[in-house]
């Protein structure tokens, strides 16, 4: 009978070995496959002990390694910090179940269904690669938020040179000021508050190609902090690259309450904007379908949102943030939200409306 037990022990333990080397193959193997297409993969095994992993992630796109599934905050003193998990790194598989191409509701319903043991395959865009480096007595010291301005450098190789040129410190993003022209990297102390700001954009609108800062709310962190201002391209939040996303994408990343957020800011020299021209019928008895908020930053006013069914959505030219210039020929620039309600709820029949759009600006000089 004992002898019996220890066959079937001997055979358990055999079969669990066998599963664990299978395992290691299997992430071996996992590891291989994307280190063909991604830098600096390892893989990362992470316990859960609660609901939560401890980790933030936002969909977002690096310049390096394309569109993705970045990790853009770690909790203090999680499972995923004591793994070594870093942000600014892509996940590009959860328990041998690849992201790769995933969207933001995939991933998180993924990693929401994960138990015990969770093994995640990621990727650092950011990290310099050890085994590329010519110089082995170099170690990096990067803070491991992905900077895709940094992709560009390259070492000089000037045999007439002895040495490579020692760059600029960067300036200290706690305090340093938004220079126009040049990406800007901050950092804010937001003491789990949010930025209180309201943003418009995203590849979903009609201003595709970016993210453009319209208003900063009193009294929030941003406005505290007091650096940003409308107009300012916002590019990276935490590490994860605004410069392709939807406006849903954007607006979770920035509506985060955290100690502090890492942001990257283009100003232009000259805010440029888009004229556009209206032409609304208003019946009687209906409104245009518009709302309208004061600037908080200075006289005017802008649509603030579109009524579903409204007459102004039906059209589909005006988007939220365009700035009212005119309404039937009447300036409205420097009139109070008040003033610019009461003269759209009069006007009757056809009504027409100027606006100025925020224009991104194309043309960026890395920092």
């Amino acid at each position: 009978m004992m002898s019996n037990v220890g066959t079937v022990l001997r055979a358990l333990i055999d079969l669990l070995l066998f599963f664990r080397r299978r395992r290691r193959r299997i992430i071996k193997a996992s590891e291989e496959h994307f280190s063909a297409n991604y830098p600096n993969v390892r893989t990362v095994a992470i316990k859960k002990t609660s609901s939560s992993l401890g980790i933030m992630i936002i969909e977002g796109k690096h310049a390096e390694v394309g569109q993705g599934i970045f990790i853009s905050d770690i909790q203090e003193g999680s499972s995923a910090q004591k793994a070594g998990l870093e942000i600014g790194e892509m996940i590009l598989a959860v328990n041998k179940d690849s992201l790769v191409g995933s969207n933001y509701d995939t991933a998180a319903n993924l990693l929401k269904r994960t138990e015990g043991l969770v093994t995640l395959v990621v990727s650092n865009p950011s990290k310099k690669d050890p085994s590329r480096s010519q110089t082995p007595t170099v170690s990096s010291t990067s803070n491991n938020v992905p900077d895709t301005k940094s992709q560009g450098l390259k070492t000089s190789t000037t045999p007439s040179r002895p040495t490579t040129p020692v760059p600029e410190p960067a300036a200290d993003p706690l305090t340093c000021s938004i220079i126009p022209g040049r990406e800007t990297n901050l950092e804010l102390n937001t003491n789990n508050e949010t930025l209180g700001i309201f943003i418009i954009g995203g590849k979903d609108t009609v201003i595709n190609d970016g993210i453009i800062l319209m208003e900063v709310y009193p009294g929030g962190a941003a406005d505290k902090d007091g650096r940003l201002q409308p107009g300012d391209q916002i590019l990276e939040v935490n590490g994860a690259s605004l410069r392709d996303c939807s406006s849903t994408t954007a607006s979770q990343a920035l509506r985060q309450a955290l100690p502090k957020m890492k942001i990257t800011v283009f100003r232009p020299n000259n805010l440029e904007y888009v004229p556009i021209e209206v032409e609304l019928v208003k019946k009687p008895g209906k409104g245009l379908g518009l709302s309208v908020v004061g600037r908080k930053s200075g006289k005017g006013v802008y649509i603030a949102d579109i009524v579903p069914g409204g007459t102004a959505e039906a059209d589909g030219k005006i988007t939220r943030g365009d700035l009212l210039v005119s309404v039937n020929g009447q300036n409205v620039e420097n009139v109070t939200s008040e003033e610019a309600g009461a003269i759209l709820k009069t006007v009757t029949g056809r009504v027409v409306l100027k606006l100025n759009r925020y224009k991104p600006s194309t043309t960026k000089v890395a920092s």
